[in-house]
């Protein structure tokens, strides 16, 4: 049984709460890979899993670095 998914703005809410992204800005995310496991799109509407996380792929690599692993 898989997980059920939720809106990107639902998850969006609940991550970030009133500091929520514009929906402008999820759809960049979205579109340049930062929230992951990847959302997917059912008609005009994206959705994603609860347990999705946003990820900076630049915060990621300096963290590689610093700890070594590459």
């Amino acid at each position: 049984m898989s997980a059920q998914l939720i809106p990107v703005r639902t998850w969006a809410a609940q991550i970030f709460g009133e500091f929520s992204p514009h929906p402008n800005t999820l759809l960049n995310w979205i579109h340049n890979g930062r929230i992951t496991p990847v959302p997917i799109k059912v008609g005009s509407r994206y959705f994603c899993q609860p347990t999705a996380r946003y990820v900076d792929p630049h915060a990621e690599e300096i963290e590689r670095m610093v700890n070594g692993r590459r």
